[in-house]
């Protein structure tokens, strides 16, 4: 368990951002987000076909923005990401997650790091990537790439996340 200075647990265990990213596939989800943008400063959810991503659909996650980026709402989350996180998040808030999970789950954790990444990639307006381990589940042999990117939504302002997480086990 990390601690901060001051001896509280560091939330952000485990998690690194980074300039691009690390994995193959978040790197296809980011090259597709980039060709949808075009000139824009972010593609519209519409711009958005399932069927060109199939493969990265398991691993893809879909949010509404609520309110000004405090939270936000699961739309699609895929079959890879229930599996690995034991727990069907549809539907919920990010800051709701972890809290029925089948797999040991420390929630706090998990609804900090997720909250964190989307809200860097909501304020910066564009893609965060982040890497680390599955520690908030007590998986640390399990390294954790990711991506979050904003998406409007019939207009110019944020209105949905689009994100992606793959695992590599390190055992």
């Amino acid at each position: 368990m990390e601690r901060s200075a001051s001896g509280e647990e560091r939330l952000d265990q485990g998690l690194r951002y980074s300039d691009g990213p690390d994995h193959p596939g978040v790197a296809a989800l980011t090259d597709y987000w980039l060709t949808k943008r075009g000139t824009r400063p972010m593609p519209d959810r519409a711009d958005i076909a399932p069927s060109e991503i199939i493969k990265l659909l398991p691993n893809l996650i879909i949010c509404d923005v609520l309110g000004d980026g405090e939270d936000f709402r699961t739309r699609i989350f895929g079959t890879a990401l229930v599996l690995l996180v034991g727990e069907e998040r549809t539907g919920k808030c990010l800051s709701e997650f972890g809290a029925r999970a089948s797999v040991p789950t420390r929630p706090e954790i998990v609804q900090f790091r997720w909250l964190d990444v989307t809200r860097r990639a909501y304020a910066l307006k564009g893609p965060v990537f982040v890497n680390g381990t599955m520690s908030s589940s007590d998986r640390p042999y399990l390294a954790l790439h990711a991506v979050s990117m904003p998406l409007t939504v019939g207009g110019t302002g944020i209105a949905q996340m689009i994100g992606g997480m793959f695992v590599t086990d390190r055992r």
